[in-house]
């Protein structure tokens, strides 16, 4: 069977979101529980006076809204125009100032060390180079900034998750999801320290289904 090349993957993957955006915050985890979000993520940013913080594959703006209800200044990169209209609508029904631009995690266009703190939820699961953002973030964050990823193990209830069509699906190695212990690792070889666990602050899991989810700080040298 023939696969995709890179850009035509790229595409694909950008019109899934594009098309899942107009109805996509109608099912969020980070709609239902927002409260119990911007509690888990208040504590994982351990950030105590205002910072500067990048939402990488930020959707319609999860964790850069919830960012931004904090005090922070933010920043936001999606592929997707329609997830990146969709985040900043949201933002402006709640009058912050967020800036959200249509980038791809790669071609981010921000300087080297420039944040505080940046976030990738749900992100690693849907690229084909995952460690690429990693290495992306390592490079945006100051020396002593946070990285905050947070993710699942998306087939123990795959009635629940959005997939991609078994073609792309083939092209993504954390297709399935990934649990805690892979996040580590691959946070390790990123050269990230100190790694830290945030999830128990959850009562209960904040997706359907009881999926397995973390979220990880950890330290840029």
């Amino acid at each position: 069977m023939s696969h995709p090349d890179i850009t035509d993957l790229q595409s694909a993957v950008t019109a899934h979101w594009s098309a899942r955006a107009p109805l996509f915050d109608g099912v969020a985890s980070h709609v239902a529980k927002r409260d119990l979000w911007r509690e888990v993520l208040k504590a994982a940013f351990q950030a105590e006076i205002p910072s500067d913080v990048v939402d990488l594959g930020c959707g319609t703006g999860a964790c850069a809204i919830i960012a931004a209800e904090l005090g922070h200044r933010v920043r936001a990169f999606d592929a997707s125009p329609e997830m990146i209209a969709s985040a900043r609508w949201a933002a402006r029904v709640q009058s912050l100032d967020v800036v959200f631009e249509n980038a791809l995690i790669h071609e981010v266009p921000l300087a080297d060390a420039s944040a505080d703190i940046v976030t990738l939820r749900n992100v690693l699961w849907t690229l084909e180079e995952p460690k690429q953002a990693l290495r992306v973030t390592h490079r945006l964050l100051r020396p002593g900034g946070l990285i905050v990823v947070s993710d699942g193990m998306w087939s123990v209830a795959p009635q629940y998750r959005s997939t991609y069509a078994p073609e792309i699906a083939a092209r993504l190695p954390l297709h399935d999801g990934l649990t805690q212990a892979q996040a580590e690792r691959m946070l390790n070889e990123a050269e990230f320290t100190n790694a830290q666990s945030w999830q128990h602050l959850f009562p209960t899991s904040p997706y359907p289904g009881d999926v397995p989810v973390f979220v990880l700080s950890a330290t840029r040298p």
